[in-house]
């Protein structure tokens, strides 16, 4: 089975945006079930367990106004819905590297100008992003409704994905949703992280990225230290980073793993990688002294460092090289 995926997400600190969301999402229901169901959503655990199943409410719960969905709505909904991790474990990260593989092209942004949530770096990835890619980007209520009404029966055949999704790494393997408690399937990231059992830099991964002023010195780098990164399995390079390394390189061809540039979302994909626990090194040549388009994502590759326990980043060149000399080179 296949359908089109619309990801959602509403503010965890707003009553009015998460009670739209809800509202939307009955209204809908009502008007036309069938067309409704040819969709399916991708929310953060948060969004779907205030918005559909009334759970985790915190504040509001003593004002009794969020409430979730009734029958049989929120059976529909919980038949139409995977759930991704909550935003402060990495699922809207997740949400972002589908826009990215351009899986999902539909997005609905009930967030609230009124507080800071909407401007995390996480969130501002999304938006950016989803329009980079050209998703189909709803902000409220009414947008939702006139989408539905006169735009999801051509939509509905939009970039069809296997339902449940499944979530393509970047060495091939497939993350797949499971079913959950509450009935939906969910993705889930890695509980107990296993690169504590990967002891030889030949089982490690290593993402090497560099912003544009600084792709001279990563080559440089990378001549420098071409033993000692071919002693790792894979090696993720975001944009043209790959091709030159491979380039002024002999013996790093065969490692080398691209992704896409840091602004068209590579630096997202990395970040996807650390999450699931398939990224042990970041090496990140950053140029602290230049604007870059994509500033939110580049926090967002520390954010999921932050998230784990054991991924080692070097943010500079000569932090790197000492890292390369004491550490890689002295434990052949």
């Amino acid at each position: 089975m296949q359908k089109t995926l619309i990801g959602a997400i509403a503010s965890h600190d707003s009553v009015r945006k998460n009670v739209e969301f809800s509202t939307i999402l009955r209204l809908l229901y009502e008007r036309d079930r069938e067309l409704l169901s040819e969709f399916h959503f991708l929310m953060t655990r948060g969004t779907f367990n205030r918005c559909v199943l009334g759970k985790d409410v915190g504040d509001f719960q003593e004002a009794g106004q969020l409430t979730g969905l009734e029958s049989p709505v929120r059976e529909f909904m919980i038949e139409n819905t995977t759930i991704l991790p909550r935003n402060r474990d990495g699922g809207v990260i997740l949400l972002s590297n589908l826009m990215v593989k351009k899986r999902c092209s539909l997005l609905w942004t009930f967030l609230t100008p009124t507080t800071t949530h909407w401007m995390n770096p996480e969130l501002l990835a999304l938006i950016r992003l989803s329009d980079v890619w050209r998703a189909k980007r709803l902000l409220n209520f009414g947008s939702v409704e006139e989408w539905f009404t006169r735009e999801a029966s051509r939509d509905r055949n939009r970039r069809l994905q296997p339902i449940p999704p499944e979530f393509k790494l970047a060495d091939g393997s497939l993350q797949k949703a499971i079913p959950s408690s509450s009935g939906a399937h969910k993705i889930e990231f890695p509980r107990n992280s296993v690169s504590y059992s990967r002891q030889s830099f030949g089982d490690k991964t290593v993402a090497l990225i560099a912003h544009d002023e600084m792709k001279p010195r990563m080559i440089e780098f990378c001549v420098d230290f071409e033993f000692e990164l071919a002693r790792f399995k894979r090696i993720l390079t975001t944009g043209t980073t790959g091709k030159k390394i491979m380039d002024a390189t002999s013996m790093l061809k065969d490692r080398i793993v691209p992704l896409n540039s840091g602004p068209l979302g590579g630096d997202i994909e990395i970040a996807v990688e650390v999450l699931f626990d398939q990224c042990d090194v970041i090496i990140f040549f950053v140029d602290p002294l230049h604007p870059h388009p994509h500033t939110d994502d580049i926090r967002v590759v520390f954010a999921a460092a932050m998230r784990t326990p054991t991924v080692r980043v070097l943010a500079n060149e000569m932090q790197a090289r000492e890292w390369m000399d004491r550490v890689v080179r002295e434990s052949e």
